[in-house]
């Protein structure tokens, strides 16, 4: 991973993180417990800080930039753009984009390619789509039909990212650098 300082703050990564080589960490970043970011992704803090929550998994080429905030058992998929905050226990599809200051509830699911506009705000238990994203559905946990549109699906069990992000640290493939733990 390439890690820079800027302005004086130096990125900061929790404990557990499986991190690739690729990853590039610029600012005022902080990564809580248990993530895993993935090959191509960028976080960069120019003025405001980024902020992530444990056990999130940001999957290949996403763009994390100023005044992010990233909730807890967040599952990210590839290519996604974020400038907002994302509530706990939610999931955005591949390529979703959040523009500046828009803001995500608690157990969402953005839908693929779905375009989240500047200040625009998607409820707590929302499944939205479209661009610009409007909500489509809520979700219901209980409900079997709606378990692709869980975070947990996809974060875990057997075959969840923890356990994939796990073998990576145990077979070496990328590294989780320890002497950054103990600034976090």
């Amino acid at each position: 991973m390439i890690v820079k300082p800027f302005n004086g703050k130096t990125p900061k990564i929790g404990k557990n993180c499986m991190i690739a080589d690729t990853v590039m960490l610029i600012g005022d970043v902080t990564i809580g417990d248990n993530c895993s970011i993935w090959p191509g992704v960028v976080i960069r803090s120019d003025t405001t800080p980024v902020v992530i929550g444990n056990n999130v998994h940001i999957e290949e080429n996403s763009i994390l930039h100023t005044s992010t905030h990233i909730e807890d058992n967040v599952m990210i998929g590839h290519g996604c753009t974020i400038e907002a905050f994302i509530g706990h226990d939610t999931m955005l599809g591949n390529t979703a984009s959040l523009m500046p200051m828009s803001r995500v509830g608690a157990y969402c699911c953005i839908a693929a390619g779905s375009v989240l506009t500047e200040m625009k705000e998607i409820p707590d238990y929302s499944f939205a789509l479209g661009s610009p994203a409007k909500v489509h559905s809520t979700i219901d946990p209980s409900n079997p039909k709606h378990v692709m549109r869980l975070s947990t699906t996809y974060l875990n069990g057997d075959r969840g990212m923890r356990v994939l992000a796990q073998k990576y640290i145990d077979q070496s493939i990328w590294d989780y650098v320890p002497e950054m733990a103990e600034a976090v």
